[in-house]
């Protein structure tokens, strides 16, 4: 009976094949980052150097674009496809009751789908820098791809939350919580399984490096892969 109803639910849904939206795809650079992390000065910088590198000024940052696209296609407030990034606490059976029975359960696959197209297009195009969203697993199987993990200890992430929002170190810690949580639901919704180190290429600890260090790390890696000259 779950077959019969998996295999409905994909046919209504139109879950996308990301292997048919393949064509001469990248290069495209993903960040991920832990919760108290920072990420997009560094993107930014990342673009300009990688600019300066190619001299075409080609490379773009993508973080809330990918939100405003994909709510564009579905013609939806950007605010109401940031909750496909929230936690569901639902459990499989209760998916496929919801299936049959929700409105808001086919929306929210509609923008999951959408999100997950919008976010593949961008790498296809190449030369953009992701931030999120679980590009690393989107861009997994490309080529010229390069997956980055921004990474700290717990405490310096608090007091970094602590200065940029000015949240008590109980604010913070909630805050950290309640991010990685929806995070860490969302990655997994999308590769069936926990996410875990050898996902990325690179896993950077922010705690000890600069921002102009951490880019240059990066560039390194990515001339290694043989993505830039």
């Amino acid at each position: 009976m779950s077959d019969i109803l998996y295999n409905y639910m994909s046919k209504r849904f139109g879950e996308p094949d990301l292997n048919d939206l393949k064509t001469k795809p990248g290069p495209v650079v993903t960040i991920s980052r832990m919760a108290g992390c920072s990420s997009q000065r560094l993107a930014k910088d990342l673009a300009a150097r990688l600019n300066q590198i190619h001299n075409t000024g080609h490379w773009n940052v993508i973080s809330k674009e990918v939100l405003h696209e994909s709510a564009e296609k579905l013609q939806l407030d950007p605010k109401k496809i940031k909750t496909v990034f929230k936690v569901h606490d639902r459990s499989v059976l209760n998916d496929i009751v919801q299936a049959f029975l929700s409105q808001d359960y086919h929306l929210e696959k509609r923008m999951r789908n959408t999100v997950i197209n919008v976010i593949r297009r961008f790498s296809v195009e190449g030369h953009k820098i992701i931030l999120g969203r679980g590009a690393n697993i989107i861009c997994s199987d490309l080529e010229l791809a390069f997956h980055i993990r921004i990474v700290a200890p717990l405490e310096w992430r608090v007091k970094k939350v602590m200065t940029t929002k000015k949240y008590t170190r109980e604010e913070a810690l909630h805050c950290i919580e309640k991010t990685e949580k929806d995070r860490f639901t969302f990655r997994n919704s999308m590769k069936g399984k926990t996410v875990e180190v050898d996902d990325f290429d690179l896993t950077i600890n922010q705690s000890r490096f600069s921002n102009d260090e951490i880019i240059e790390l990066i560039v390194t890696g990515m001339k290694m892969k043989k993505m830039i000259e």
